[in-house]
């Protein structure tokens, strides 16, 4: 299995990234319009930045698309369908698979 993904939210802009992997990113992909992809020299996901917490993530996509693994996108289908209700649902029950970061005084939590 891979590193545990990391969900890194930053609720003074109302924005997320979801960190796969520790890959420098070669370049960077629009998904839609509030989904941006990272993508390492292999074009594996690196990461995905959310811009607007309600954005639905594309798994299908990003599969169809692009090259994840595929313990990630079981990590990454937890946290369906927006990060907003993720978080809702991870702050009121205690969560359970990845790292949650939230900026702006929060502390770290497990998920």
């Amino acid at each position: 299995m891979t590193r545990p993904v990391e969900l890194h939210i930053d609720q003074n802009v109302g924005a997320a990234y979801i960190q796969i992997n520790d890959n420098p990113v070669a370049r960077t992909v629009e998904v839609s319009e509030d989904v941006l992809v990272d993508l390492d020299a292999m074009d594996m996901v690196v990461g995905v930045e959310i811009l607007s917490l309600t954005a639905e993530i594309p798994i299908g996509q990003l599969v169809r698309d692009h090259h994840i693994q595929s313990d990630a996108v079981s990590q990454l289908q937890k946290v369906r369908p927006s990060v907003a209700s993720f978080f809702a649902a991870f702050t009121s029950s205690g969560g359970s698979a990845a790292n949650v970061v939230v900026a702006s005084g929060a502390q770290t939590q497990p998920c």
